[in-house]
């Protein structure tokens, strides 16, 4: 999608949409959007939304929030950070074939359902630490140009990285893994700093080991 073909909407329009009563099987279209500015909606509690194909001028802000559906933020351009620290996600939050300009902030946030990076491109630092993911982790075929810490992260569904490629350090210390953890074709491209040999032994493994 082309950013001419964007809908402009203002980041008080968004607030006003997502903060609707949550309704099951129901979500806020959103699709195509471009939010011209800051987009915060710290400490909210959130009904199901998809903003998918969005470009986001500023921030996104989600740290605290409560989300009651899903949050979809698939194949979008974030031309700054995102944060969501200490949220809680009621199903999935999905940010597959999305491009981060910024860092990625996820600390100690809880996911319901999955939390999916596919094909995503995250330019900044991915924090990612001290997540409850009773989904499973799926960032297969993503590209992380700078460091990710995975470290006392539980993901009770599994891991899938299938394709994905680091270019800095990854670290993982206490992380805990239920399900499969799929570690096939894995990248790491910071000069041997990290290697499968030295993530690994980072990890409590429950399930099944693919590398």
């Amino acid at each position: 999608m082309m950013d001419a073909a964007l809908i402009p909407i203002a980041p008080e329009a968004v607030l006003d949409a997502v903060s609707r009563p949550f309704e099951a099987k129901a979500a806020v279209d959103l699709r195509g959007r471009r939010v011209t500015g800051a987009l915060d909606l710290r400490e909210r509690e959130l009904c199901g939304f998809d903003l998918s194909g969005t470009l986001f001028e500023g921030p996104v802000l989600l740290d605290g929030c409560v989300t009651q559906g899903i949050s979809w933020f698939r194949n979008c351009t974030f031309q700054s950070r995102v944060s969501a620290i200490g949220a809680r996600f009621g199903t999935d939050l999905r940010l597959d074939g999305s491009s981060v300009a910024g860092n990625l902030a996820l600390s100690k946030s809880e996911f319901w359902g999955a939390l999916v990076l596919d094909r995503a491109e995250i330019n900044g630092t991915a924090f990612l630490d001290n997540l409850q993911v009773l989904g499973s982790l799926s960032c297969a075929a993503a590209r992380f140009a700078g460091p990710v810490s995975l470290e006392q992260t539980d993901a009770l569904g599994g891991l899938w990285a299938d394709g994905a490629r680091f270019k800095s350090r990854v670290t993982a210390t206490g992380m805990e893994i239920h399900g499969r953890t799929w570690l096939r074709h894995v990248r790491f491209d910071d000069a041997g700093t990290t290697t499968l040999a030295r993530l690994t032994p980072q990890i409590r493994l429950y399930g099944y080991l693919w590398n």
